[in-house]
């Protein structure tokens, strides 16, 4: 090997640690010359612009970031913390985070930077409870099955309006993270979005906890009388969680609330002006209910306005990895351990597996992994013994998936691994060409640019370890 050779053996390895360093930083980093051209990225950042690594490198910062200081800070060389930047997305969305500037040097001139930045919480308006923020926007619902794609679509041009909202899926489908994100996308974001599960309350309090009450209206009640959920989500959004199982008195009330905008406390005698959006959920079916006379038809009608429909997870499988992924290096993080490689019968078991608890035993599943298993790599006995003795059941995966009598027993795979192999099969199937390269991207659930960088990253692997 001559020094030339040499020299770009040396500067492929360096990109490689690197782009590895930058995928262990938990925060979108972006690395951008002196002129402000974007050089590198890590997943978090192509998850925060919803663009690929492709189309985000060699984009100006200017393109990305909406702060005119940025640069001012690189062609000082000054670094800054907590700047108040709006990211923009792919879709025109501006997004508030703080950055963190870092600048870098080559013989004491100003090279480039390194920018790190994290997510600003939605700030309440002032004297509002910090009970009542959000967590999560819909940058946090992580896949991009087409199912996801097109909810998450729809969801977000309805978030502006005030219509009322109802959001139907099985339990367990992330339908409070939805209206988390709603609210935090509306014009009411500064207002307080407060949740009530109607399954989880008896029903002799559901309604004072819904309308309040006067002083003196029962026994036991508060001197002064107390503000019920209506009037503490003033400007702000209501999330009524299992509206399903809403006693049928209390349903006639809640349809009279919607319809004049003006509740009346349990005990008292006025009404009083509310100024709430309401975004209704159930895993019930509700129709059926109707028919059993165990739900008002006119309710329905009134909380139906703007239906939403959360998948269950047997039925966008393709975010299952990217999902698997997030949720073990949270564990790892808050369990203070490393990310454990799969062996591909593992990873084929979760495949396999119906999930009747969707993403929340998804969540369950990656904890218990993390706490108990002892090595590095993870079998199919370190998954839950109901897991393994389950039959595969549900929606067919919509991209092709690993035949168990393909692998050896002795083969194992980390994420890495476990997506080329992903990758490969689909490719294998639809064709290498043009057409069939994104018919393959469709069924992984991911674009076509991306699917070209992985092909790429790939390449690059295979040269440098001949």
């Amino acid at each position: 090997m001559n020094e030339k050779e040499r020299l770009q053996e040396e500067r492929k390895l360096l990109l490689q640690e690197v782009e590895a360093l930058l995928s262990m930083i938990a925060a979108p980093v972006l690395v951008i010359d002196q002129n402000g051209a974007i050089l590198h990225v890590n997943t978090l950042a192509e998850q925060a612009w919803r663009r690929s690594q492709i189309t985000l490198t060699n984009k100006q910062i200017a393109e990305l970031i909406d702060q005119e200081d940025i640069l001012t800070y690189l062609k000082q060389g000054k670094p800054t913390k907590n700047l108040p930047v709006q990211i923009k997305d792919s879709t025109g969305g501006h997004h508030p985070y703080r950055c963190r500037l870092h600048p870098l040097f080559v013989n004491q001139k100003v090279a480039g930077a390194v920018l790190q930045l994290m997510k600003q919480e939605p700030i309440p308006e002032q004297g509002a409870d910090r009970r009542y923020r959000v967590r999560y926007t819909f940058h946090d619902i992580r896949g991009s099955s087409e199912v996801l794609t097109s909810l998450l679509a729809e969801a977000e041009k309805v978030a502006k309006s005030d219509s009322t909202i109802l959001v139907r899926g099985e339990s367990g489908t992330g339908k409070e993270v939805l209206a988390q994100a709603i609210h935090h996308a509306s014009l009411r974001s500064d207002g307080p979005f407060l949740a009530l599960n109607c399954a989880a309350i008896p029903e002799s309090l559901l309604e004072s906890e819904l309308f309040g009450y006067e002083e003196g209206a029962f026994t036991g009640a508060k001197k002064g009388g107390k503000m019920g959920r209506f009037e503490l989500a003033r400007g702000g959004t209501l999330f009524l969680d299992e509206v399903g199982d809403m006693p049928l008195h209390l349903q006639a009330k809640l349809l009279r609330v919607l319809q004049e905008r003006r509740i009346e406390r349990v005990g008292g005698s006025g009404s009083i002006p509310i100024d709430v959006r309401v975004i209704a959920a159930t895993h019930k079916d509700l129709e059926a209910m109707i028919a059993r006379q165990k739900f008002r038809e006119d309710l329905y009608y009134r909380l139906n306005v703007i239906p939403l429909v959360m998948p269950p997870l047997r039925e966008r499988k393709a975010d299952l990895y990217d999902l698997i992924h997030y949720f073990m290096k949270k564990f790892s993080v808050r369990l203070d351990k490393e990310i454990k490689r799969f062996s591909s019968q593992a990873l084929q078991c979760l495949y396999d597996y119906h999930w009747p608890g969707n993403v929340r035993e998804l969540e369950n599943v990656a904890e218990y992994i993390m706490n108990l298993e002892i090595g590095e790599l993870v079998t199919v006995t370190s998954l839950p013994a109901y897991m393994r003795n389950a039959p595969a059941r549900g929606a067919e995966p919509d991209f092709p998936v690993i035949k168990r009598t393909e692998v050896p027993e002795t083969t194992y795979l980390n994420f890495d691994e476990a997506e080329k192999k992903l990758l490969f099969e689909a490719l294998k199937r639809f064709g290498m060409s043009t057409e069939g390269k994104r018919k393959a991207a469709e069924a992984l659930g991911i674009s076509v640019s991306t699917l070209y960088r992985k092909l790429q990253r790939i390449r690059r692997e295979n040269k440098l370890s001949r």
